[in-house]
């Protein structure tokens, strides 16, 4: 009895080191709303659920599926029982929870954390992600005894706030997380070694004879040094890497790093500059371009439920205005261009973290640590106290000369830019979807849907441009601004430039919205001031060959004229800069749509959805709590399967010994007994035994042997030969790549399974769950192996 109660307490001790440190994380949420209790008590609760059960479960020695369905079984009793009052959804608790879950994915939509106490909480949203995250770390930590893979969900729930809140992880809970994943460590090691048997030589007064555990502290030690190296490492690397990113542990104030970079939202700044009485001069340029338009501050990239922003950047401390530029992204090189130098002169009034230039540049020298992001040519302040107020500094800006039959002729942009540059929000409403469509039915090409969609902002759709709206550019505004109606179609520049990016996007086109400078007043000889009046919104669409191209969708009363390539008739295929043929548009063109004839982005409630409406509508919350637990449990299970293939394809590119021991491992996945303890060519005469041929349709009863797979035996003696010569000869040379021998083996072994048997190696694999016999020696003899510079002497 005495040994269960020992076996118990360890189970106990582990599991509820794993869920405290899980749950010490998740003190990092605390930032999401001002009532924090309300989430972080359940999930203590929930902490000691889990612990207890999985601890109790795996005592009694159950299998890994059946101890995480009782974890997540109790867990949502307990989570349900802390949300509503009754431990069981049914009935009237099932209503309850269901608007539980709506309500707080209302508050997540509708307010930025933290989420104020009048609000309804956002608990149901974080304890059930808290739960996840329980489960998966005693599952990753406990049952299949991988501690160092619990890192990866422990770092999922400090990803979370690092990504959405302002500040980072206070240094204690950092601190404490980091001891809890040691300890987690320690226990583990502590186990392993203690598997090995009693020390040899050991005193009375360091070991306990009655028992194999260690107390000698090697394993306390060994764990700690491995354990506290890497987390030091994790804290002292990103710091000497010249790349800008998100500050992980908040030490306090002062003491951030030199790469942190805070983002002020530059369509605020125009908003509010826009709107004031007063127009006030903000920069002068000096310069050889006749027409110096559209001077970009910076661009935005994402587009969220709320607003356009920034989005991440990823801005190495070489990259700085301090010279040449690089190349243009995406132009071609037949592009004709011109360039123009410009001289900037920054009054004190302009105060912005962002550098305006003109887009594209070629070359820029400002003075301070501005730093530059490749992929939008976006120029930042990389100093907190560094802005552009009395900055002066000199550019050369690109002039393109884009044509339309070239952009016409474009080819498709997909992989030419990022991904986000077309992402939209999932609950984007359909109605934007569809009036992008029907406005640009009769456009063939993608550009020349963009000019449709401009021309239909200026002079087709009914838009009106006013300042006095009190609209956004998220997605509800959005759509208030497309529909028709008395309090429809009518922004500024803002709302211009945001509709035509979201269409843009709905139709596959990379897309994104620049800030900036519109036209200047002409005040001397080559001189002209941007004055606050002159700071406009408007979209950039990638075209492959003519890069990111500026459009002009705000009215005429504002924007004058439209960029000069988006002057032709739609459909025509004529380009007005090179034609010689008749200004007449051509009778096979494409007729522009006509506003009386597109539908409204107006919502409208089918028959179907208000009879939903009527029986209480379908239980989303539910429903995706259900496919959340799915694609949980889903994940769970193909665990193993995915560690096992990324250690195999690594081993594949290694030497003679990680070939052998991905050959070992997959004998072992596949039930081929491994002769340990013998040479690689004793080894090789038992695998021989069990090579089978590659086949489409497998057989149940595979045959087997040399005379079946020659080709696999070849290769298995060239891997054999290979690893000989690495450990016994005295100068090995380089055997080269093995990765097509190996695959070889691999394969016939496989062949020579079962298909049971195959399936099972699939999707249990046994190596990853068995501790490794490493790899045979040779026992006779005195042999002087020298490889990686030391000298092994083994028998």
């Amino acid at each position: 009895m005495s040994r269960a109660r020992g076996s118990l307490s360890a189970a106990l001790l582990l599991a509820a080191v794993a869920a405290a440190t899980t749950w010490v994380s998740m003190l990092t949420w605390r930032g999401f709303a001002l009532d924090s209790a309300g989430y972080l008590r359940p999930l203590l609760l929930l902490a000691v659920v889990v612990a207890g059960t999985g601890a109790l479960a795996r005592w009694w020695r159950l299998p890994g599926v059946v101890v995480v369905g009782l974890q997540l079984v109790l867990g949502t009793l307990v989570a349900t029982w802390s949300l509503t009052g009754s431990p069981l959804p049914v009935g009237p608790g099932y209503a309850d929870l269901v608007a539980a879950f709506r309500d707080a994915a209302q508050s997540a939509n509708r307010y930025a954390p933290p989420v104020p106490a009048r609000a309804a909480p956002i608990d149901p949203l974080l304890v059930a992600g808290g739960l996840a995250c329980l489960v998966l770390v005693d599952l990753l930590a406990c049952t299949i005894r991988r501690v160092p893979l619990a890192g990866l969900p422990l770092l999922a729930v400090f990803t979370v706030p690092v990504s959405m809140l302002e500040t980072g992880i206070p240094w204690w809970v950092f601190a404490l997380t980091a001891a809890g994943f040691l300890t987690l460590l320690f226990l583990h090691e502590n186990e392993q070694v203690a598997r090995w048997g009693r020390p040899l030589g050991e005193d009375a007064l360091l070991t306990d004879p009655s028992t194999f555990e260690v107390r000698t502290g090697s394993a306390r030690s060994s764990a700690g040094a491995i354990g506290g190296v890497a987390t030091a490492l994790a804290i002292v690397v990103p710091l000497a890497i010249p790349t800008l990113d998100i500050q992980l542990v908040d030490l306090g104030p002062g003491t951030g790093s030199d790469d942190e970079i805070t983002l002020r939202n530059p369509m605020t700044d125009m908003r509010r500059d826009l709107k004031r009485d007063d127009d006030v001069p903000l920069l002068t340029v000096t310069t050889d371009d006749p027409d110096p338009r559209y001077l970009r501050i910076s661009v935005l990239n994402r587009f969220s439920e709320e607003e356009w922003t920034s989005g991440d950047r990823d801005i190495p401390t070489d990259q700085r205005p301090d010279g040449p530029m690089p190349a243009l992204e995406g132009v071609d090189d037949s592009v004709a261009r011109e360039e123009h130098d410009y001289r900037v002169e920054i009054t004190d009034a302009f105060d912005s973290t962002w550098l305006p230039t003109q887009a594209p540049v070629s070359e820029i020298d400002a003075d301070g640590d501005w730093r530059y992001d490749e992929a939008t040519m976006d120029f930042i302040a990389g100093d907190e106290d560094l802005d552009t107020a009395g900055l002066e500094y000199d550019m050369t800006a690109v002039e393109l000369d884009r044509r339309p039959a070239a952009m016409l002729a474009a080819p498709s942009s997909i992989g030419a830019v990022a991904q986000e540059f077309v992402e939209l929000p999932a609950d984007l409403p359909p109605a934007v979807r569809q009036l992008a469509s029907a406005v640009t039915e009769n456009a063939p090409s993608r550009y020349e849907k963009a000019v449709v969609l401009q021309d239909w902002f200026r002079e087709d759709g009914g838009f009106e441009y006013n300042l006095d709206v009190s609209l956004g550019n998220g997605g509800d505004d959005l759509l208030a601004f497309l529909t028709e109606g008395p309090d429809g179609r009518e922004g500024y520049c803002e709302q211009f430039a945001s509709a035509m990016a979201v269409m843009a996007r709905s139709l596959g086109i990379p897309a994104r919205v620049a800030v900036g400078f519109l036209t200047p007043d002409p005040v001397g000889p080559d001189t002209y001031e941007y004055s606050s009046f002159d700071l406009h919104s408007w979209p950039e669409l990638f075209i492959p060959g003519a890069g990111w191209t500026p459009f002009e969708p705000t009215p005429p009363d504002r924007a004058a004229s439209a960029p000069s390539y988006t002057d032709f008739e739609v459909g025509s295929g004529e380009d007005p800069g090179i034609s010689t043929a008749s200004a007449e548009p051509s009778n096979d063109a494409a007729p522009r749509p006509d506003a009386s004839k597109v539908p409204t982005a107006e919502p409208t409630e089918t028959a179907a959805e208000q009879e939903g409406d009527q029986a209480g509508g379908v239980p989303w919350p539910a429903v995706a709590g259900g496919v959340g637990g799915a694609a949980l449990l889903v994940l769970l299970v193909a665990v193993p399967r995915l560690v096992r293939r990324s250690r195999g394809e690594r081993r594949l590119d290694g030497g003679p010994e990680e070939v052998w021991a991905e050959l070992r491992d997959t004998a072992t996945d596949l039930g081929v007994t491994w002769p340990d303890r013998r040479s690689p060519r004793e080894t090789r005469e038992r695998l021989v035994g069990h090579l089978g041929t590659p086949s489409p349709e497998p057989a149940e009863r595979p045959a087997t042997g040399a005379h079946v797979a020659p080709g696999a035996v070849r290769a298995l003696d060239r891997i054999v030969a290979a690893l000989e010569q690495q450990r016994y000869a005295r100068a090995a040379a380089d055997p080269g790549s093995l990765r097509q021998e190996a695959e070889t083996c691999v394969a016939a072994l496989q062949a020579g399974a079962t298909p049971r048997a195959r399936r099972r190696a699939e999707w249990w694999p046994r190596s990853l769950f068995r501790r490794s016999a490493g790899t045979s020696r040779p026992t006779g003899g005195r042999t002087e192996a020298v490889h990686g510079g030391v000298v092994d002497h083994v028998g």
